[in-house]
C-alpha cells in the first residue's frame, strides 16, 4: 500500500507539510472515508503519539473518546454534503490531563487526495478562565443577596422602635430589593440581557420613573460585558445626578435610546452643569474603559444649561 503521506510530502507539498508543523493547532487532512491522510505534529502530540506516521490511516473518529465521537460524526457528516462543521470537545492530553479542543471541519473542493481540512484549537486556558469567572459570579451574586439581605433586616429592625419612620423603611426595603433583582440579573451568564427589561429596573432604586422619564427604549439584547458596561454607566450618571445634579435639585433625566447600525445607543439628559472631574476621580475613568473594552464608545457634551451623555454599545 502507498504511502497515503506522499501526497503531501513531495515536492512544494514537503514545504507546505514543513510549515504546518510549525502550528500551534491541530491540523489534520481526511480522505472521503474519514481516515487521517496527514497530520502534523502538533496533531500528533495531541492524540498521544509521538510520531505523525503512526497516526495515517486511521479513522478520525475513533481517534477520539467515545463520548465525543457522536459530535465528530455529526462533523464529518456536514462536510460531505458540502457544508463546514464545529464543535467542541474534550480529550485526554500528553500528561493524562483534561483538554478542551474546539474543532473546524472544512470541505476540500478539488481533484484531491483529501476530501476534508480538520483544525483543532487547544481552547484549554479560555475553558478554564470560563470556569473561573463563572464561579466567581456566583459567589458575588450569593454575597450580593446576603449583602441585600442583610441591610434590609437593618433597615426593618431599627424601624420597629420608630412607628413613625415605617413607610420609609418598606420603601427602602424595596429598593434594595430592586437592586438585588438587577445585580442578579446582570451577574447570571445564563440569562438574556434585555435593555428594555433592565433600565426600568436600574432607575426603580434611583427614584422611578417619575424622577427619570424614558422615551423610546429598544427592546434589544446585549451581551454581558455591554450590560455590565451600560448598568455601571447608569449607576454612575445617577448616582452623580443625586449627589450633584438634577436629581438633587428635584429635577427630572431623560433617557432616550435607539438601535442604528447593530449599536444600542443611549442619550442621558439632565438640566445640570457638572464641573470639571475631581483629580483622581476613577468613576468615569474606569466607565470608560469598560464601554471601549466592550466595542462601544461615549461622549459627554455640556449645551444651554443641560449635561448630555452620547452613550453606544454592540447588540448581541
Amino acid at each position: 500500500m502507498a504511502d497515503p503521506i506522499g501526497a503531501f510530502a513531495d515536492g512544494h507539498d514537503a514545504l507546505l507539510s514543513a510549515l504546518l508543523d510549525q502550528s500551534h493547532e491541530c491540523i489534520q487532512f481526511l480522505d472521503g472515508d474519514g481516515r487521517i491522510l496527514f497530520v502534523n505534529r502538533e496533531g500528533a502530540r495531541a492524540m498521544e503519539l509521538s510520531a505523525p506516521h503512526d497516526l495515517i490511516g486511521a479513522s478520525w473518529i475513533d481517534r477520539w473518546p467515545e463520548e465525543a465521537r457522536a459530535a465528530a460524526h455529526d462533523a464529518l457528516q456536514s462536510v460531505r454534503r458540502g457544508s463546514a462543521a464545529r464543535f467542541s470537545a474534550t480529550r485526554r492530553g500528553p500528561q493524562g490531563e483534561q483538554r478542551w479542543w474546539e474543532v473546524t471541519a472544512t470541505p476540500i473542493d478539488g481533484n484531491h487526495s483529501a476530501a476534508c481540512l480538520i483544525i483543532a484549537r487547544d481552547i484549554t486556558a479560555e475553558s478554564i478562565e470560563r470556569q473561573r469567572v463563572a464561579t466567581i459570579s456566583a459567589e458575588m451574586r450569593h454575597r450580593l443577596r446576603n449583602a441585600m439581605t442583610t441591610a434590609a433586616g437593618i433597615v426593618t429592625i431599627a424601624a420597629r422602635s420608630h412607628p413613625e419612620c415605617r413607610s420609609f423603611a418598606r420603601d427602602i426595603n424595596e429598593r434594595l430589593a430592586m437592586v438585588a433583582a438587577v445585580q442578579d440579573l446582570l451577574l447570571d451568564p445564563a440569562r438574556d440581557k434585555s435593555f428594555a427589561e433592565i433600565i426600568p429596573l436600574l432607575t426603580s432604586a434611583y427614584g422611578g420613573a417619575e424622577v427619570i422619564r424614558f422615551g423610546t427604549l429598544p427592546d434589544v439584547l446585549l451581551g454581558d460585558g455591554a450590560m455590565q458596561a451600560l448598568a455601571l454607566t447608569f449607576g454612575e450618571l445617577a448616582t452623580n445626578s443625586l449627589k450633584y445634579g438634577a436629581l438633587k435639585n428635584g429635577r427630572s433625566v431623560e433617557v432616550n435610546g435607539a438601535v442604528e447600525d447593530d449599536l444600542l445607543r443611549l442619550i442621558w439628559r439632565e438640566p445640570t452643569v457638572f464641573g470639571t472631574p475631581r483629580e483622581g476621580g476613577q468613576g468615569l475613568k474606569l466607565i470608560d474603559r469598560l464601554i471601549r473594552a466592550s466595542g462601544g464608545n461615549v461622549m459627554r457634551e455640556t449645551d444651554d444649561g443641560h449635561f448630555t451623555l452620547h452613550l453606544a454599545l454592540p447588540c448581541k
